[in-house]
């Protein structure tokens, strides 16, 4: 009975060691990729997805600036864009100034809604 506890015992050890040594493992890798993604000369400014595997991105080099098209299998320069014409654009104010509806009222119109409905069987 003994050798059986100190069999899981040890199990639940080498278990827990695997874990600890994939989550350092994990973070390591994870490190690797941030450096790799950077770079000294180019950044991505925006991206905006239009479709399903395909987007529309402003990247800079340098100090120009270029509109590319980015789909699935295939990046073309859409066009060259001047400085001056990197407007940041502002939500409309009635979309970003909606008012939030409260939790409280939300589940009071569901309850008078089923309420309504279970009078009506």
């Amino acid at each position: 009975m003994l050798g059986g506890i100190l069999t899981a015992v040890g199990t639940l050890c080498i278990v827990v060691l695997i874990i600890y040594l994939s989550y350092v493992a994990a973070r390591l890798v994870a490190k690797g990729s941030v450096r790799a993604g950077r770079s000294q000369y180019m950044r991505m400014v925006d991206q905006l997805p239009v479709g399903q595997d395909r987007s529309v991105s402003v990247i800079q080099v340098g100090d120009r600036y270029f509109l590319l098209g980015i789909a699935e299998k295939e990046i073309g320069m859409l066009a060259e864009l001047e400085e001056e014409g990197l407007i940041p654009l502002q939500e409309e104010e009635s979309v970003s100034q909606a008012p939030v509806p409260d939790f409280k009222d939300l589940l009071s119109k569901l309850g008078d809604a089923r309420k309504h409905w279970n009078d009506k069987k």
